[in-house]
């Protein structure tokens, strides 16, 4: 007989008969009821050790899931920091040719506005060497008619001489 004691062996067991011993009768019904309960805590047993083999199985799918839940959020996270990643380097490109471009753009109205300066300064002194000639031109038609005055003021001088004799 082992330590822990079965159903069978509470049911099987017989006592050595003695005098002035224990009623028979009352010793095989307690063996009856022990061994009922036995039964009782054996089936219970039996069902408490399938529901923790269920719920260890349980423990470990749920385990199991959350390792892949966990692996899908690092997975997750390492796409997310990549995409930001991405998106930023795509900014800062993005950023820079528009950078440059504004400076090609501001150097080219720059350069029409010094060039537009320069046609202004160059109208400017067409202008001024314009309105010389023409000032000489005047000054030169101004002295011809000076001279043409100047002989009809003589002959007018002169015919008063003569109506003066």
């Amino acid at each position: 007989m082992s330590d822990i004691l079965t159903v069978l062996d509470v049911e099987k067991i017989s006592f050595s008969r003695a005098i002035r011993g224990y009623n028979t009768e009352e010793v095989e019904d307690f063996l009856e009821k022990v061994a009922g309960s036995l039964q009782t805590y054996s089936e219970r047993i039996k069902n408490l050790e399938v529901q923790l083999s269920r719920f260890d199985e349980q423990v470990r799918e749920y385990t199991e899931l959350k390792h892949s839940l966990q692996e899908a959020l690092v997975l997750a996270q390492k796409s997310a920091e990549e995409r930001v990643s991405s998106a930023e380097s795509k900014a800062e490109v993005i950023i820079a040719e528009a950078e440059a471009q504004a400076h090609k753009i501001v150097i080219g109205a720059k350069d029409r506005v010094d060039a537009h300066k320069r046609e202004i300064e160059r109208l400017r002194q067409i202008r001024y060497q314009f309105v010389a000639e023409f000032k000489g031109l005047l000054a030169k038609f101004g002295s011809m008619l000076n001279s043409l005055e100047a002989p009809a003021d003589e002959r007018e001088n002169e015919n008063e001489g003569k109506d003066c004799q």
